[in-house]
């Protein structure tokens, strides 16, 4: 039976995604590096600290990792500031959830873009657990934030459904044993890891689709 589901943050709960793309094409611009389209998806999902390593390796950024989270982490602000709002759909999804499931919210963003986050959008006054980058020693794809919520929820894997748009993120929650499914629309569907069910929208899943989705995956592999 499920009992809680578990949600990422960037381009699942909140409309992110379009407002990094603008924030690290800026800090890239500073050095004349044009982000090829078929990059972007290697930096949907990864912690801050794996996005400056990621960035600097491949386009031989000549500065400090230091310097490049600041850098980055500055231009994510001031766009952020100027509007963020939930995914099509959340709200109406967590108003289903909220009366029947525990529910979670597990990010590897940095404290301090999700607090201003936070306060725009009062995100935990929706979910009363949240885990963010810092408070696991490992990030996505590795399952530990994934393991840890369950853990603090005091619930199994085969109890949990996970939510998310990424690379990492889906290999996160599906390396966790949770029922995986795939928000589309941050990366390609023929790029994205296993899950357990794709939509293309958060208006597709209902509370009685997420209960039943044991029983859909399998009946399809019987």
């Amino acid at each position: 039976m499920i009992k809680a589901v578990l949600f990422d943050l960037d381009g699942v709960v909140v409309d992110s995604e379009p407002l990094y793309q603008v924030a690290e094409r800026r800090l890239f611009a500073r050095y004349g590096i044009t982000i090829p389209d078929e990059d972007w998806a290697l930096f949907r999902g990864v912690s801050e600290d794996e996005f400056c390593q990621l960035a600097r390796d491949r386009y031989k950024l000549p500065l400090p990792l230091e310097q490049l989270r600041a850098e980055g982490r500055k231009e994510v602000l001031e766009v952020f500031s100027g509007g963020l709002k939930f995914m099509e759909g959340f709200e109406t999804l967590y108003g289903q959830l909220r009366p029947d499931y525990q529910l979670g919210l597990v990010t590897s963003t940095p404290e301090t873009i999700f607090n201003m986050m936070d306060g725009r959008l009062q995100l935990r006054n929706l979910f009363p657990l949240v885990l963010i980058g810092e408070m696991t020693a490992h990030n996505k794809p590795h399952p530990e934030p994934y393991l840890t919520m369950m853990a603090t929820m005091r619930i199994n894997p085969e109890e949990t459904v996970v939510i998310e748009d990424s690379i990492y993120g889906l290999r996160s929650a599906w390396q966790s044993g949770a029922w995986t499914i795939a928000l589309t629309g941050s990366i390609p569907v023929e790029a994205m890891p296993r899950r357990h069910l794709t939509v293309s929208h958060l208006s597709q899943l209902d509370a009685e689709s997420i209960f039943s989705l044991p029983g859909r995956i399998a009946v399809a592999a019987g």
